[in-house]
């Protein structure tokens, strides 16, 4: 009885648990799911140019135009897009680089050439929740370079650079150009008041007046200068021709006649670069009273018209150079203009800080200077003659010192690159090079052939020189200044002059029929390019985007420019002397002659 009472408990717990089960698998249930999103990065779906915050884009076809005299806002703005939502995108990473292409990306700020914008303005009501809009206010002075047809940079142009991240960091990036058009402005002089005069009273250096021009454009500027008689309120007129006008504080007898019709003062107010300062140029205005038939308060009216001034390398003008020497080379440095001589006394050295206006001082050595360049805070010269001091150096190019020469070549061209001085020769057994640290202490190196070597630049990571002599190999390059490989220029001319710029060596030559020129993007690979004219081309420079070549022979075209080094157009020389050197500096081409009486400088700004 007792075993069949357990039994049947037995069955019952078993029941108990089959139920269980029963209620267990077919009852409802709480079920966790899980899906991850994948994270996208924001797009940057617009990029516009406006005059107002978050407006439409109403810029970009007319280009900006700068105010006269003042900062104008422009407003880059747009829409970034992030599936994931606006709120990933982080609007704190919105941030805008706006300069002018050639530039790059990593231009330091400055307020010609290159601004940012860190971070943007963001709004997140506009557009859709996976939307916000983003307004990058740029402040832009009224001297930022100009990009348009007629401008300097002409073959350049504005580029607005967007860069956004997601909270993840995820970046995107867009672009879009534009052109800042050329603003042509300047301040001039309300009145010319030459106040209480003298019979017959001809105003001095120490009683003209003086007017300040003022830059307040982005264009580079000149005047032309017209007057009028003025009628006098007792007796009398005063003729035209009784004012004159200067560019330099001098007196009525060294100025330059007023005249009815307007001429151009070549006053050449340039594009202003300093955040700090403005950029002014003075005219001078002198008197000559007649002795008699004129009485009272004498009015007239002088018109001042502004024109534009074209791009340096164009039009060109005589100075006075310190001393009618054989001047060879001339170079920029330390805000110095500084240029050597073959032949003459004890002047064979002159300086500018302008170009304009030279000063002569004594070389180390009587020396036939052919070259001289600057680096490391000096500059350096090298000759074709002398007696173990065929280099001299100078820390401000009016005190010299002689230095002793690897070796005693005919030193032809010397430059600076890559924190060595590097000079060519065109006599010499296998050491027609020699290399110096410092321009004191020289090395003799082996040239990759005995050639008439005749220049030598520094560009793109590279030494390349120029021979005169040899059968297809009058070029040679090196990395380093030390060992060089020979190259095969595009012809066999005289090549005189190379220089780099603009991502391309250009070498000019006296020889040769429509092939003056040759052109290599790494010193290897050589070109020909047809030059403007058959001159004798002695000197290529590049500055201020363009290219500009003098020549030693020629009638009324011994210069040629270009933009690029391929596309040559000739160019009128202030003189034609035989320009042997050209370098640009602080804005301003100078160029150097070796014959001429008191015209052997030259300048284009």
């Amino acid at each position: 009885m007792k075993n069949i009472q357990i039994f049947t408990a037995l069955i019952a717990v078993s029941f108990v648990l089959i139920v269980g089960i029963v209620l267990r698998y077919t009852g409802a249930a709480d079920v966790a799911t899980t899906a991850e999103i994948q994270n996208e990065p924001p797009t940057i779906d617009t990029v516009r140019y406006s005059t107002t915050a978050y407006g439409a884009d109403n810029l970009s076809i007319s280009g900006i135009l700068p105010n006269i005299g003042t900062d104008r806002v422009v407003h880059i703005n747009g829409q970034v897009t992030d599936l994931n939502g606006e709120n990933d995108i982080a609007s704190s990473t919105l941030s805008l680089n706006f300069y002018r292409i050639s530039k790059s990306i990593g231009c330091v700020t400055d307020k010609n050439d290159c601004y940012r914008v860190i971070p943007c303005d963001t709004s997140y009501i506009e557009g859709d929740d996976t939307q916000i809009a983003y307004d990058c206010p740029v402040s832009l002075a009224y001297w930022v370079d100009a990009t348009d047809s007629a401008s300097a940079y002409g073959s350049d142009t504005w580029v607005a650079h967007v860069t956004v991240s997601d909270v993840a960091g995820l970046q995107t990036q867009s672009a879009a150009t534009i052109e800042v058009n050329s603003l042509l402005a300047l301040n001039l002089p309300e009145a010319i008041d030459y106040g209480t005069r003298s019979l017959g009273e001809v105003s001095s250096s120490t009683t003209n007046i003086e007017t300040i021009i003022t830059q307040r454009g982005n264009t580079k500027a000149d005047v032309q200068l017209s007057g009028s008689n003025m009628g006098c309120s007792a007796i009398g007129t005063l003729a035209t021709s009784t004012q004159a006008w200067a560019l330099e504080s001098v007196g009525h007898t060294a100025s330059t006649i007023l005249t009815d019709t307007l001429t151009a003062a070549k006053r050449n107010i340039l594009l202003r670069t300093d955040e700090s300062n403005e950029l002014s140029a003075n005219l001078y205005w002198n008197i000559a009273i007649p002795t008699s038939g004129v009485k009272g308060t004498c009015t007239g009216a002088n018109t001042i018209a502004v024109i534009a001034k074209a791009q340096a390398g164009i039009e060109w003008t005589s100075r006075t150079s310190a001393a009618d020497n054989f001047w060879h080379s001339v170079t920029y440095g330390n805000n110095l203009f500084v240029a050597v001589a073959g032949i003459g006394e004890s002047n064979r050295v002159m300086t500018s800080p302008d170009g304009i206006t030279w000063t002569p001082h004594e070389a180390a050595v009587a020396n036939f200077w052919a070259s001289v360049t600057f680096g490391q805070g000096i500059f350096v010269a090298v000759a074709i003659s002398g007696s173990s001091n065929r280099v001299m150096t100078s820390p401000d190019g009016i005190t010299w010192t002689p230095r002793t020469a690897a070796v005693n070549n005919n030193w032809k061209s010397v430059t600076y690159g890559n924190g060595l001085f590097v000079a060519v020769s065109y006599s010499g057994s296998g050491n027609r090079v020699m290399t110096s640290p410092d321009g004191i202490t020289w090395t003799s190196r082996a040239s990759a052939a005995d050639n008439s070597w005749e220049s030598v630049t520094y560009g793109n990571g590279v030494f390349v020189a120029v021979a005169l002599s040899g059968t297809g190999n009058r070029v040679m390059t090196s990395p380093d200044g030390i060992t060089w490989t020979l190259r095969t220029p595009a012809v066999d001319n005289d090549w005189r002059s190379v220089t780099y710029g603009n991502g391309i060596f250009v070498a000019v030559s006296d020889s040769g029929s429509s092939n003056r020129v040759m052109t290599s993007p790494d010193g290897i690979t050589w070109t020909s390019q047809t030059s403007a004219a058959d001159n004798g081309w002695d000197s290529v420079t590049y500055g201020n985007d363009l290219f500009v070549a003098v020549s030693y022979d020629g009638t009324g075209n011994r210069v040629m420019t270009s933009p690029d080094g391929i596309t040559w157009i000739s160019r009128v020389s202030a003189v034609d002397n035989s320009w042997k050197s050209v370098v640009y500096g602080d804005g301003r081409f100078v160029a150097v002659s070796s014959d001429g009486t008191s015209n052997r400088v030259m300048t284009s700004d």
